[in-house]
């Protein structure tokens, strides 16, 4: 584990200590109660809470016969979300550039991240005037094409449960209703991707795809964002190919049989 200034006054003690023992299992498969204390040098009945309140979210599970912990499923998980959305961002690289490149315009692909759209590549347009994207962003699922086209992915319950929390308003566009947030990602699914119409920035118009992975289901999305005065109706309709064809050409790369081969 990375070295921690002790002397942070923003650094949580408790969370610390148990980082500290997730980290140990870096080192070893399994670790009984008194090996972990002896290592970290902490007295059994403080790695014993810590262990059990681990082992309750799943991340570590004992082996009821030795009493031994070993990583729970709940890491792997975790793990390997981590793995993909890495070989998400890299192998997604050269077909947003390609994108880029064909259409001029900014291009980007996101995943779904507690109720908003979090950008792990983007490539910028070539034209003069457009729209700059980079990895981090994050934007409210409900005000751009990226989470639109993810929130549609979702069953009623979730959405009904995102909308639930508040829709914030952005621009005089940005959808604030449930039913009209509902009535909007209906279309999305008929149609196959997202508009977003100045939802989240005035004079800034997207168009998003869904990505797949590996199972066939929707695991990120790919979008262009264009300045409003470049997005007109014939514009639109000659970049949804587009969009969907790069959406499916990083969905194979994943190793899914894309939804978008015939686009």
């Amino acid at each position: 584990m990375r070295n921690t200034d002790t002397r942070d006054p923003y650094l949580l003690g408790s969370l610390r200590k148990g980082l500290e023992v997730i980290d140990c299992f870096t080192r070893q498969k399994s670790w009984s109660l008194a090996e972990l204390a002896a290592e970290l040098g902490q007295p059994k009945p403080t790695v014993f809470r810590i262990l059990h309140t681990i082992e309750a979210f799943g991340y570590l599970q004992k082996d009821p016969e030795t009493g031994r912990y070993s990583l729970g499923m709940r890491m792997h998980t975790l793990g390997s979300a981590a793995v993909r959305h890495e070989q998400l961002r890299w192998q997604a690289l050269a077909p947003l550039q390609d994108l880029a490149q064909e259409t001029g315009e900014t291009v980007h692909v996101g995943i779904l991240y507690d109720g908003e759209a979090i950008c792990v590549q983007a490539v910028d347009g070539t034209r003069l005037v457009r729209m700059h994207a980079f990895v981090g962003k994050r934007t409210p699922a409900h005000a751009g094409a990226l989470g639109k086209v993810l929130l549609a992915q979702l069953p009623d319950a979730e959405v009904d449960a995102f909308a639930a929390r508040g829709l914030a308003s952005f621009t005089a566009h940005t959808i604030t209703d449930p039913a009209a947030l509902r009535a909007a990602l209906h279309q999305v699914r008929a149609q196959g991707y997202a508009l977003d119409d100045e939802e989240m920035e005035p004079g800034l118009r997207c168009l998003g795809a869904a990505i797949t992975d590996h199972t066939g289901r929707p695991c990120a999305a790919v979008a262009v964002s264009v300045p409003a005065m470049r997005m007109d109706p014939a514009r639109i309709a000659a970049l949804v190919p587009q969009v969907k064809a790069t959406a499916g050409r990083i969905s194979r790369m994943l190793g899914s049989p894309s939804m978008h081969d015939a686009a």
